[in-house]
């Protein structure tokens, strides 16, 4: 279960905008491995997992463009129900708080992806681990 880190921009909401963002992180080889997009009405909040945080950063400073990061849980799921209730079950049980999530199941429906934001990453990693070795 890996802890991942996340890039998170606040940026207009025009034509384009994406796109040259995303054409911005091609040119430095920067691969995007997840996005998440909330539509405001004149700007979006653009979240991106990406495969090389420091050389995003390094080319989003160069570019001016203003960022946060943070850390995040990037979970592998069985694509089936009850798989997104047992997760958030363990961590409420444990007293976690989900800021937010997003994540999709594969095209071929044998799993899924998860992301998420929680109020005590510690915590979370050691409920967590302990329910996937219960599993295995």
């Amino acid at each position: 279960m890996p802890k991942r880190m996340q890039i998170s921009i606040a940026m207009k909401n025009e034509v384009g905008a994406l796109c040259r963002l995303c054409g911005m992180l091609a040119r430095a080889q920067v691969n995007v491995m997840g996005l998440s997009i909330e539509d405001c009405s004149d700007e979006g909040f653009v979240r991106l997992i990406i495969d090389e945080p420091k050389k995003a950063i390094k080319t989003l400073d160069a570019a001016k463009i203003a960022h946060q990061e943070q850390e995040i849980l990037l979970l592998e799921l069985e694509n089936e129900p009850g798989a997104l209730q047992r997760v958030s079950a363990k961590l409420a049980g444990a007293g976690i708080s989900i800021h937010y999530c997003y994540g999709t199941a594969d095209l071929h429906g044998r799993g899924g992806a998860l992301v998420l934001r929680v109020s005590d990453m510690p915590k979370a990693l050691k409920v967590l681990e302990a329910e996937e070795k219960s599993l295995n």
